[in-house]
């Protein structure tokens, strides 16, 4: 798979930039594609902040949304909800959340859309409305040598096993082990963390065994910090046509919001801007037309 490097994305000051509800505005950053046009309004009674598109999002998830080494937004998603506020006459405003508290912050009027890459699952339909954008693969990631042995996800039984807090990743973790029980095996020992950078250290650091992430994202971690690490299992994530697709998220039954959000979105895929703003980044081959769920 491509991947865009971005330089000395991952330094360490820049992942200690993790406050959980920080706000962090682009006021001066201009959209990719050019010339913009406005091509739907949304009410300013409808937004958190009166001339700006709200956005939660959990910072660092390298390649999509960081920051870079002066503390600035970065990625394939900061690239994206930039664009999409400029086609609505507003600025982009970032608000960071540590993943698991997103849909609570949007229903709670904390920001106007989440796009935080969530995958699309049954549950979260529930309670959004999902859009997908992009199709994602999971990797089990485990230090160089594979010193515990492990093969394909079916195989931590009794394995210490990072996953991020509130991601799918720990719902598909959860479910591994109780496959494991039911076949009279140890439990899968799953060690939840608040960001995607935290469960790389504890496996870096061994606290942990193996580590279930996605795979762009485990990739750049790779390749950036020279990782000696590999990967023993690759695999869509999900049952059925909701497999692997990853998406952004509206409170349900918003028209207000989601009618001029997807106007503009659909203006971008019809000009060829979405998918330049994909080739910018080398991950073409993972984006997806944006559709409802």
């Amino acid at each position: 798979m491509k991947i865009k490097m971005a330089a000395a994305a991952l330094a360490v000051g820049a992942l200690s930039l993790t406050s959980a509800c920080s706000t962090v505005e682009e006021a001066e950053g201009e959209s990719p594609g050019a010339p913009v046009q406005k091509v739907a309004e949304i009410a300013p009674d409808s937004l958190v902040r009166n001339g700006y598109l709200t956005t939660c999002m959990d910072m660092p998830y390298q390649p999509f949304q960081y920051f870079d080494e002066a503390g600035e937004p970065e990625g394939v998603d900061i690239d994206l909800v930039t664009e999409v506020a400029a086609r609505l006459g507003l600025k982009p405003n970032f608000q960071n959340s540590v993943f698991d508290t997103v849909i609570a912050a949007l229903k709670g009027g904390k920001c106007d859309v989440i796009w935080a890459d969530q995958y699309v699952t049954p549950e979260r339909v529930n309670q959004l409305d999902m859009v997908a954008y992009w199709k994602a693969a999971e990797v089990v990631v485990v230090p160089e040598g594979n010193p515990k042995g492990v093969g394909t996800k079916d195989q931590l039984c009794g394995i210490k096993v990072a996953g991020q807090k509130g991601g799918a990743d720990v719902d598909a973790l959860e479910k591994l082990s109780a496959a494991c029980i039911a076949k009279g095996e140890p439990p899968v020992n799953i060690l939840q963390f608040p960001r995607s950078p935290d469960a790389y250290q504890a496996l870096a650091s061994g606290q942990v065994d193996a580590w279930m992430t996605e795979e762009v994202a485990a990739l750049l971690l790779k390749q950036e910090r020279n990782a000696k690490v590999e990967f023993t299992d690759t695999f869509p994530l999900g049952d059925g046509d909701l497999a692997g697709l990853t998406g952004f998220s509206f409170r349900p039954d918003d028209p207000a919001m989601q009618d001029p959000v997807m106007k503009a979105v659909q203006s971008m895929v019809e000009d060829g801007t979405w998918k330049k703003i994909w080739e910018k980044w080398g991950l073409s081959d993972i984006s997806i037309d944006p559709k409802l769920v």
